[in-house]
């Protein structure tokens, strides 16, 4: 499918079967196609349009000194890079897993000050909390931040044209493993394996934001094997990995109007 390099506007629903794998990217509707000048201002950023078999890891919640060394080995020894969207109070208090992230190739987005749900507060108090977040977040890592994931996916329509307008690019996923649930290493990356399609974003987690939002024990998989198996199995389907902002620069976005 050719977009003669502008960003495609989709239905959410299209974004939503996140466990679909392999799929086509729908036409626009009517109201996407003449409702864009409005609609682009408060969408979010989902995927790329790629017939190449590249997919960008996102990692959420991090970093855990507990965890995500363990990844960042696995992505190593793969020779593969991810984009991790950290907690400004997670990376504080572990300024030497920023460094090591970012010295190895990775990108570095925020996920917030900490894992509040913004939806539940007024939007004036959650932009300020964004862009609190972001100032310091780029005093840790030493540059600017440029990309945002909401805690949980959740925002509402002012709040995502708000951090547009603050110079933060919202970044949602297409593609999922689950890895909240209970499970195995193995299970988390067979789910991830049939949810990717070319030019993905897959979201996994190198830590648990929210112990008080699991309705059960913490699930207790390997995470770094968890990424082991994955990466193997990726490449075993001839898919590379990238980062979101590399994808973004190499291919038209594929945007929707994210509101959950």
């Amino acid at each position: 499918m050719t977009t003669g390099g502008r960003a495609v506007l989709v239905r959410r629903g299209y974004v939503g079967d996140w466990e679909a794998g392999e799929r086509p990217l729908p036409p626009p509707a009517g109201v996407l196609r003449w409702g864009r000048p409005a609609l682009l201002p408060l969408s979010s950023v989902a995927c790329v349009v790629t017939r190449r078999r590249v997919v960008a890891l996102t990692y959420d919640d991090g970093p855990d000194p507990a965890t995500t060394p363990d990844i960042l080995d696995a992505l190593a020894d793969a020779g593969a890079t991810a984009t991790f969207f950290v907690l400004a109070d997670r990376a504080e208090a572990h300024p030497e897993l920023l460094r090591r992230i970012v010295a190895e190739g990775h990108e570095v987005g925020l996920h917030g000050e900490d894992h509040t749900r913004l939806t539940t507060l007024p939007v004036r108090e959650a932009l300020a909390r964004i862009r609190r977040g972001r100032r310091r977040l780029a005093e840790v890592l030493g540059r600017p931040v440029t990309l945002f994931r909401p805690a949980y996916g959740a925002q509402g329509l002012a709040q995502a044209a708000g951090t547009r307008a603050s110079g933060l690019d919202v970044v949602v996923w297409t593609a999922w493993a689950r890895d909240w649930e209970p499970g195995t290493a193995a299970d988390v990356a067979r789910r991830a394996l049939a949810a990717v399609h070319p030019g993905a974003f897959l979201l996994l987690h190198d830590a648990i934001g929210d112990l008080d939002t699991l309705s059960g024990p913490p699930p207790a998989f390997d995470r770094g094997e968890a990424s082991r198996l994955l990466l193997a199995g990726l490449a075993d389907s001839g898919y590379a990995t990238s980062t979101v902002g590399a994808l973004l620069a190499a291919h038209p976005a594929v945007r929707t109007v994210w509101s959950l």
